[in-house]
């Protein structure tokens, strides 16, 4: 008889055991849960599967859910330690759902927390992914051109960094304006900036390009007036080189002569076959 009860109050005792240490517990796992801990996603190759061939609306409840976790992250100053995952996601379900890689890419680059280089180049990849997915898009031409020339550049002290990038976002801003994204001026802006990078023939040509494409008759004259400076600018600038390799074979063939003599008896320069 002595069993059963020995039985029964042990049975008593772990229940009492578990009730009083179920409340500790609980408070101890909500105490250390974050919000990063809340919004955690499976791999995309597993929801891809737990979707059961509903992938667009697998997308449509990441979507909704990710947006969830970035309003609470921005109200508490998180990192957005999942961000990445998120836009990883929803792409991946549903790789047309063209705002998800905009939204990644914003996200991923102007967080609570700032972001390093590598994660401003992972942001600004869904742009890069994005225009390969919808190429005649202007406005997403416009945000990678303008993620590449103004946003990167932001994020590194390196001289050579900074002017790569530069580089690529100028090539992104000419295909931007072909398109009829960004801003009206974005031709000028564009001319400005192959300008700096030393591309004045670019530069022209991407000027005279635009002119023929525009309709805004306003555009349209400040763009002549600016390929009539450019032009004028080239050619000077030709005439002083051409007027420094005039001295510099003086130098090298009768630096005692004075220049004007030395037009006259100067060796002329073989003429390239090309």
């Amino acid at each position: 008889m002595l069993r059963p009860f020995g039985f029964v109050l042990v049975v008593v005792v772990a229940l009492v055991a578990v009730v009083s240490l179920r409340g500790p517990s609980m408070t101890h796992v909500l105490s250390t849960k974050t919000y990063e801990d809340l919004y955690y996603l499976p791999p995309p190759d597993m929801l891809q599967v737990l979707s059961f061939g509903h992938r667009e609306a697998a997308a449509d409840l990441a979507w909704m859910k990710g947006l969830v976790y970035i309003g609470n992250e921005f109200e508490h100053r998180g990192a957005l330690q999942h961000v990445f995952r998120y836009a990883d996601t929803i792409v991946a379900l549903d790789p047309d759902f063209r705002r998800a890689y905009s939204w990644g890419a914003t996200m991923g680059l102007y967080r609570p927390v700032s972001p390093t280089l590598d994660d401003a180049v992972r942001a600004v990849s869904y742009l890069d992914h994005a225009a390969t997915r919808f190429p005649d898009d202007p406005e997403i031409a416009w945000q990678r051109a303008a993620a590449w020339s103004y946003e990167l550049p932001s994020f590194t002290q390196d001289v050579e960094e900074k002017k790569r990038f530069r580089e690529i976002g100028a090539e992104h801003m000419v295909l931007a304006a072909r398109l009829g994204g960004g801003p009206a001026w974005l031709a000028l802006t564009n001319a400005t900036q192959l300008e700096a990078l030393g591309q004045m023939d670019r530069a022209i040509h991407h000027l005279a390009e635009m002119h023929a494409m525009t309709q805004d008759e306003e555009l349209r004259a400040q763009i002549e007036a600016r390929l009539e400076q450019m032009r004028a600018d080239a050619r000077l600038e030709a005439l002083r080189a051409a007027e420094r390799e005039l001295l510099e074979d003086a130098s090298r063939q009768y630096p005692w002569l004075p220049i004007d003599f030395f037009v006259l008896v100067r060796s002329p320069r073989p003429v390239s076959s090309d």
